[in-house]
């Protein structure tokens, strides 16, 4: 099985890119982390920002876990930032028959602060994009492949991908 972090800042194309290798990979499931936690959800329980982010992250290490168990999955596929203690927490769901694979999505600043797609991007994205870069989410010395997708389509993102996970296999 592979367990597939697309990484990057807000806006680097993670989630479109995930749900195109979702058509192409066998027997794949795409999780949503943002959505293991709804907003309502979390301002229910009172959690902060920080709080959310860390009870998403747990939501979906019982989840990977779980569907580890089932084996229904060649690949499991999932969208969100990848900090260094995430990248190692998530390394522990390796085994001799599960591998970690991390994929950073890596458009230029510039690019990236632009609306993108369908998304109009609020000034709290921006200044947090803007953050992100500063922190190095887009250039994980930590990912298995970097991918600059500032001039590409999603679907030449995924075929990229597509071609590494080959090379690898």
């Amino acid at each position: 099985m592979r367990i597939i972090n697309i990484n990057g800042p807000i806006n680097s194309g993670k989630t479109t890119v995930s749900k195109l290798l979702l058509k192409a990979l066998p027997k794949a499931l795409f999780v949503e982390v943002d959505e293991l936690l709804s907003d309502e959800e979390q301002e229910k329980l009172g959690f902060s920002l920080q709080q959310g982010w860390q009870e998403k992250t747990n939501r979906l290490d019982c989840l990977i876990k779980s569907e580890k168990d089932k084996n229904n999955y060649q690949n499991i596929i999932f969208a969100y930032p990848m900090t260094e203690n995430l990248y190692h927490s998530w390394k522990t769901w390796e085994d001799d028959k599960s591998r970690f694979i991390a994929i950073t999505l890596a458009p230029k600043l510039d690019v990236c602060l632009q609306n993108r797609g369908t998304r109009q991007l609020d000034e709290w994205e921006k200044n947090r994009i803007t953050e992100m870069y500063q922190q190095g989410y887009h250039n994980s010395p930590l990912a298995d492949l970097i991918i600059d997708n500032s001039h590409q389509s999603p679907a030449q993102t995924r075929q990229q991908i597509l071609n590494f996970l080959q090379k690898i296999s």
